[in-house]
């Protein structure tokens, strides 16, 4: 019964995680890069 709960319990948090971290939150890689590179920009143009 014990490892039974911990199965659903596993559940519920694999189906959590896969809410929170799914497909459509990730941004590409080239997305971050152009945000990156906008905040390097402003950081040296504010100083």
């Amino acid at each position: 019964m014990k490892s039974f709960l911990w199965a659903v319990g596993g559940l519920c948090a694999a189906a959590a995680g896969w809410i929170v971290l799914g497909k459509k939150r990730i941004e590409p890689v080239q997305e971050l890069a152009h945000q990156l590179e906008h905040a390097w920009a402003d950081h040296h143009t504010k100083v």
